[in-house]
């Protein structure tokens, strides 16, 4: 093959994403019909028939209602926000995913004054909110992710500005196609918000309220709803271990919930710092789910807390901290504060939930 033809054929599978390249690094592929994640995959095999699909149980996925939504907690005044309304104007008007069809008029995209990440200046797995869509098990693959990375280079590089002329008119979120290779998809900060009171109807930054927003996973959302289509797409559930593939690259270990050994692995996974989601049976499964806890769910893993001979689950609800007020409280009302965040004995964890899946 002479020098030319093999540029050639060089630049087209680099163009393509093909399957089973090695995992690159360091040159993303732009969005496109071939980037195919392994969601897509699990939907249909013949896209990728050399990748191995990771075992998983699909969730229906259940959407959080609409949460009370208190005042933002500090004085707003000008020059709180990195972008505000005048400054709007500098952004990209880029292609939106469509909105999920039980949502049809209720909701309109607009693009309100904020920032990328709230005031820290970091993407934080206490960011992820959830909110009217069905992906709960990509919002707690997402905050799984984010708590075992702590803050480095992967919450670093999951999301990030676009600069044209020194300023950033648009955000690159990154995600793995099925194939290991990255994949780059480009969004704007229009976000979908109700018509009735102007809150964001999707997922959102725990510390986004009415005049203020912080968008960092609320993109993240749009930019992978954006890759699979629209949030029809995502919104009508899915599986824990597809998501975690695109956020990560990593294909999963999967466990009943059941099954003993789990404990030392959520133990052993926790303390070296590795992603694991874990998700409730379906609504017809039979079982009776407690107030705070429910059926079709996925939740963040956090650990095991040890108390003597007792063994408890540490979780997170990935709609993230509730109210007393709210119709479907964010956890169980006996676990104090509802910061979504709480624990179960193994025993009842066992027998409320259904999977687990864990980065290896």
């Amino acid at each position: 093959m002479n020098k030319l033809k093999w540029i050639a054929v060089l630049v087209l599978t680099a163009a393509c994403g093909a399957v089973g390249t090695a995992q690159d690094e360091s040159d993303p592929d732009d969005l496109s019909s071939s980037t195919v994640s392994m969601e897509m995959v699990h939907q249909n095999p013949s896209l990728a028939p050399a990748v191995r699909i990771p075992k998983d149980v699909r969730v229906n996925g259940r959407a959080r209602l609409e949460p009370t939504i208190e005042g933002f907690s500090r004085p707003v005044g000008p020059g709180d926000f990195l972008y505000t309304v005048n400054q709007l104007g500098q952004f990209l008007q880029l292609a939106d995913p469509a909105i999920h069809h039980d949502d049809k008029g209720d909701a309109t995209y607009s693009r309100q004054p904020g920032d990328l990440f709230e005031e820290n200046g970091k993407l934080d797995w206490l960011d992820v909110e959830q909110g009217h869509l069905g992906d709960c098990y990509f919002a707690a693959s997402l905050g799984a992710v984010l708590y075992a990375d702590n803050g480095k280079a992967l919450s670093q590089n999951m999301i990030v500005p676009r600069l044209k002329s020194g300023k950033v008119v648009s955000f690159y979120a990154t995600f793995y196609q099925a194939s290991g290779r990255k994949v780059r998809v480009e969004v704007d900060p229009d976000l979908l918000h109700r018509n009735t009171n102007g809150h964001v109807l999707y997922m959102r930054n725990t510390q986004t309220k009415p005049g203020y927003e912080a968008w960092s996973t609320s993109l993240i959302e749009k930019a992978y709803a954006k890759w699979h289509g629209s949030y029809e797409k995502i919104g009508n559930g899915g599986t824990a271990a597809d998501a975690i593939h695109a956020l990560t690259g990593k294909t999963t270990d999967y466990y009943d919930a059941s099954d003993s050994s789990v404990v030392s692995a959520i133990e052993k996974a926790a303390k070296e710092g590795r992603a694991q989601v874990a998700c409730t049976f379906g609504d017809n499964s039979g079982v009776k789910y407690p107030v705070g806890i429910y059926a079709d769910h996925c939740y963040t893993l956090r650990g095991i807390h040890r108390v003597g001979t007792k063994v408890f689950v540490q979780l997170r609800n990935p709609w993230g901290p509730g109210s007393a007020t709210d119709a479907e409280p964010t956890e169980p009302p006996t676990d104090g504060v509802p910061d979504a965040l709480f624990e179960i004995p193994y025993s009842q964890f066992a027998t409320l939930y259904n999977s687990v899946d864990i980065v290896p």
